[in-house]
């Protein structure tokens, strides 16, 4: 069981406009302050008169300030639906310069006349920070969509992040700009981490060992579910794959009622079966579904707009046996997978899934690719994301690759038809075809995107690594009714913690 996550003590750059309700532990590098004033202009046909004005003001405003580093940076942004400005704009360390000879005391200034990097100025003393931003680098353009309220912004200056909201008294906030000032400091600063969880949740409506017994106790594995749930610290992001009809209810229940706040929840019934859900602590601002080759398998995309920025997440489950997974592509293979080199229906729906990810990942931050492959690594499927630089999080946090005799590291192989494997506290898993994948961010992005080593490295209760680990460890025994279940599914899931900080 995992513990609830504390709030990450690091400085991490971004200027949102999501009000969030999240429980979390301010430490010395997060420094809420006062919004003393706001001026965003710009208008889409005229990217290069695009301005923005800061002021903050507050006495955590105070020596001794951290020396600049590559990590300094402004991250604009009122959140991830069309209309929402959102940009993240680098501070060149070598263009700060100390203040009065000892910029530890001081403070520090910032200047860079060549208009590049889109702010010209900013300035850090006791007591008070103002930033300029002008020109095409600041890629904001208000619209007649209002900006949402309150609108957060965050400066980072060496290990140190300065946040306001800005609320107050807001006088403009249209077409052409957004103007406010007088805003009080935020109780706290958002965290700076994603945390995630995916799991392949059986819908037991096949085998006469399920279909007899609910559907494998399905009332009981949904409950389990959500144990684990709330035991993970309720992830910023959970990913399910066969969501059918029956399932759907149950975890629409569990996600209104588990964890501190209500699920947002992403969902499009492709087929009676076999669907996929995703589950967002944080605003879903667009979802679409995208067939995969033969029409039975599909891929959820939502972008979610979490406090780092506008998140692209994408959940898919590809063709097993039972539906003809290593059926040739044959003659009515599409051309992308054929250029590709895929030889069966599931290397295209591989092939599929990472060219829709590609397509739909426009911005700079991060962006999470996960589910069931029913495939192993270092299969052409594998391949089709590892090989575009993309991250398997589970390897990456240093975890221990699938160990078939011990079950180690193994999130499938369960029985799937009956409740044999369900009931009984043996893991029984044999192969590794769960994962989440990382897109890493673009080069300018404030989100430095590094993985929680495995066993929570960093101490805040989160992890990266196997989800649903072990036999149901919220009751003293598991197994047959009228026992609790021991397993949500036949599969173990997958464990995110992504952090932030530089």
């Amino acid at each position: 069981m995992q513990g609830q996550p504390a709030c990450v003590n690091t400085a991490v750059a971004a200027f949102g406009a999501l009000a969030i309700g999240f429980a979390q532990i301010a430490t010395a590098a997060d420094i809420p302050v006062q919004g003393r004033r706001l001026h965003l202009r710009g208008r889409a046909e005229s990217p290069a008169a695009a301005s923005l004005r800061i002021s903050l003001q507050g006495n955590g405003i105070a020596p001794p300030f951290g020396s600049p580093s590559a990590s300094d940076a402004l991250v604009l942004g009122a959140g991830a639906a069309p209309g929402q400005c959102h940009a993240e704009l680098s501070l060149d360390p070598a263009k700060w310069h100390a203040l009065g000879g000892d910029g530890s005391q001081a403070g520090y200034f910032y200047v860079d006349r060549s208009f590049q990097g889109g702010v010209l100025f900013a300035a850090a003393q006791p007591g008070r920070i103002r930033v300029r931003v002008k020109g095409a680098a600041l890629p904001c353009a208000p619209s007649a969509v209002p900006q949402r309220e309150p609108v957060r912004a965050w400066l980072r200056l060496g290990r140190s992040r300065y946040c306001a909201e800005f609320g107050g008294s807001v006088v403009q906030n249209g077409a052409g700009g957004f103007r406010a000032s007088g805003a009080p400091a935020p109780r706290e600063c958002p965290k700076p981490d994603l945390t995630v969880a995916n799991l392949n949740f059986l819908h037991g409506a096949t085998g006469a060992g399920c279909t007899s017994t609910k559907y494998c106790r399905l009332a009981d594995r949904a409950e389990l579910l959500f144990q684990w749930i709330a035991g993970s610290g309720c992830p910023d992001v959970v990913g399910l794959q066969e969501v059918w009809d029956r399932s759907e209810p149950l975890l629409r229940a569990g996600a209104a009622g588990t964890c501190p706040f209500p699920y947002r929840i992403a969902y499009a019934r492709a087929n009676p079966i076999d669907n996929q859900m995703i589950l967002s602590r944080f605003l879903v601002t667009s979802v679409e579904l995208r067939r995969l080759f033969r029409g039975f398998r599909t891929a959820l995309y939502a972008r979610i707009d979490h406090p780092i920025g506008p998140l692209d997440v994408f959940v898919t489950h590809l063709a097993s046996g039972s539906d003809g997974a290593g059926d040739p592509c044959g003659a009515a293979c599409p051309g992308e997978c054929a250029t590709a080199g895929a030889a069966t229906v599931r290397e295209c729906q591989a092939v599929q899934l990472a060219l829709f990810v590609a397509e739909r990942h426009t911005v700079s931050t991060p962006a999470l690719v996960m589910g069931d492959w029913n495939a192993e690594p270092e299969s052409f499927e594998y391949r089709q994301f590892t090989g575009r630089g993309w991250i398997d999080a589970y390897l990456e946090a240093g975890n221990p690759e699938c160990d078939p005799r011990s079950g180690t590291g193994c999130t499938s192989g369960r029985q799937d038809q009956d409740l044999s494997d369900l009931e009984a506290p043996a893991i029984r898993e044999t192969e590794r075809i769960d994962y989440i994948f990382l897109v890493p961010p673009a080069p300018r992005s404030a989100c430095a995107a590094r993985i929680d080593p495995a066993g929570d490295a960093d101490g805040d209760g989160s992890e990266t690594g196997i989800f649903a680990a072990s036999p149901n460890p919220f009751v003293p025994q598991c197994g047959a009714e009228p026992d609790s279940i021991c397993w949500p599914s036949d599969h173990r899931g997958v464990l995110l913690d992504l952090d932030c900080e530089p």
